[in-house]
């Protein structure tokens, strides 16, 4: 598999999208792109590389104790235990989160060979801040480019 087939396998939607179904789901949507996306990433490349299924089956449980103590919240007192608890389950999503981040980030680079020259090689500050959305708006900017590229060489052909 050559870099851009894992790109054009790891295509899913708009970075709009993905913003306004992780916030409507409390971050549940953002766990299941995450496990597609590993999915993809994991058949490109060398199994001892693999993103590991207990850290993707960890980020799903977690979103969805992040959800039901977020929805438990609403119907508790202020100060109730819930509070704290639900917080430090957030915080350990978010961890996990740039935890799958990076490492989705380094199989993608590694795979496809990139570097910190390449335009397309993905960052790690913007991976750190905005996890998995950055990695999704990456993947879409990397096929437009591609998309685009192949256009100007196709006018030139034709010229």
């Amino acid at each position: 598999m050559n870099n851009m087939d894992l790109i054009e396998n790891l295509r899913s939607q708009s970075t709009w999208k993905l913003l306004g179904l992780g916030i409507i789901t409390y971050g549940v949507y953002f766990a299941y792109y995450i496990q597609t996306q590993s999915r993809e990433i994991n058949a490109a490349i060398n199994s001892d590389d693999n993103i590991s299924s207990a850290l993707i089956n960890s980020i799903l449980v977690m979103s969805y104790a992040s959800l039901a103590l977020f929805i438990a919240y609403l119907f508790v007192e202020e100060g109730h235990p819930i509070e704290g608890v639900s917080g430090l389950v957030d915080m350990i999503v978010g961890i996990m989160l740039i935890v799958w981040g990076f490492k989705a980030r380094n199989r993608v680079n590694s795979c496809c060979n990139l570097s910190t020259e390449s335009d397309i090689w993905f960052h790690g500050l913007w991976t750190f801040l905005f996890t998995p959305m950055y990695f999704n708006y990456k993947v879409n900017c990397i096929l437009e480019s591609n998309v685009e590229q192949a256009g100007v060489r196709l006018k030139t052909n034709i010229k």
